[in-house]
């Protein structure tokens, strides 16, 4: 049986797709503007919630809007982008991770541990 476009629409909302696209360019934009040490860490963040993504990654882009802002701010006040971020950009990058609580691979990962782990505990 042949896929038919009603079926294709139901998975894919290009009209959405098409919308946060927008959107991103329009966040990415924003960057670019910043001052160029801000680009730098802001980047590699952006780069460390993308190993992490779970599914999409949809539901990380509020939480990069939001850090987006924050960088911002920072660069608006003249505020150096370590004294802003700290020292260790990485664990930076994992707490705001960890503070947006989007869904990560790694979730995916430890489900099927513990479905697997009970599974076989339940045949003993």
């Amino acid at each position: 049986m042949a896929l038919e476009w009603t079926d294709i629409k139901k998975w894919f909302d290009f009209k959405q797709m098409k919308a946060d696209k927008t959107e991103w360019n329009k966040q990415q934009a924003r960057i670019k503007a910043m001052p160029a040490d801000y680009q730098i860490v802001i980047g590699e963040v952006q780069n460390y919630f993308w190993h992490f993504a779970g599914g999409d990654g949809m539901d990380m882009m509020a939480g990069i809007y939001d850090l987006i802002d924050f960088f911002e701010e920072g660069a608006a006040n003249n505020v150096p982008v370590l004294d802003l971020v700290g020292n260790d950009v990485a664990e930076f990058a994992e707490n705001a991770l960890r503070e947006m609580q989007a869904k990560r691979w790694t979730d995916d990962v430890k489900a099927k541990i513990n479905h697997h782990v009970a599974e076989k505990l339940s045949k003993l």
